[in-house]
């Protein structure tokens, strides 16, 4: 009868063939360079793999541990890179090593990112060090497009919104004015008939 093993902890033989692979995999990628400069998209599913089947228990108690010791650096930034996996695939990876394309910029170009390469200007661009150039293009043109800001259409609206806005608490004030704030209101809405007479709008006074 096999003895009860304790949570988190591996049957003797797979911990040898777990040490074996995941110290294969750290020294072949050579973690620290790889998480340091950008890791691929075969390293991203890599680290997937090494989480969601514990294979880091073969070299480290936990996977906060694995990430610190391993890899050097944060579990919190490990899990960030899976959760890209998970939301774009491993071409994010490759592009993203190349052009240095941020989450967000890669959202706004994923319809175009297909396993053939990146669609631009109806041509489909493979993710491959020769067309660096022509990706980087690419990614500047939507950074371009993000910097600059929206233009937005001028309307007269806005202004008379306002003004309905400050007729509706002249109608119903908060409190009543004084004999000071009635002068200046009084000022107020003489220099209102005054503008409104200059944008060619139609003032009348009614003089009893």
């Amino acid at each position: 009868m096999k003895q009860e093993m304790q949570i988190g902890q591996l049957a003797p033989e797979e911990t040898a063939e777990s040490k074996l692979n995941v110290g294969r995999w750290l020294g072949r990628h050579e973690a620290l360079e790889m998480v340091a400069r950008g890791c691929s998209g075969v390293d991203a599913a890599c680290l997937k793999r090494v989480r969601e089947e514990r294979l880091y228990l073969a070299v480290a108690p936990n996977w906060d541990q694995f990430c610190r010791k391993e890899l050097r650096t944060s579990r919190k930034k490990i899990d960030g890179l899976i959760a890209r996996l998970d939301e774009f695939g491993p071409a994010y990876f490759d592009l993203s090593r190349l052009t240095h394309v941020t989450a967000d910029e890669y959202r706004q170009i994923a319809p175009a990112v297909s396993a053939e390469g990146v669609k631009i200007a109806g041509e489909v661009v493979a993710i491959a060090p020769e067309n660096k150039d022509k990706l980087d293009a690419a990614v500047a043109g939507i950074r371009k497009k993000r910097a600059r800001p929206a233009s937005k259409k001028k309307s007269f609206d806005g202004v008379l919104e306002v003004c309905e806005a400050t007729l509706a608490l002249i109608d119903k004030p908060p409190c009543w004015p004084d004999t000071r704030q009635k002068l200046l209101l009084n000022d107020v809405l003489g220099r209102m008939r005054q503008a409104a007479a200059g944008l060619g709008a139609i003032t009348i006074d009614f003089k009893r």
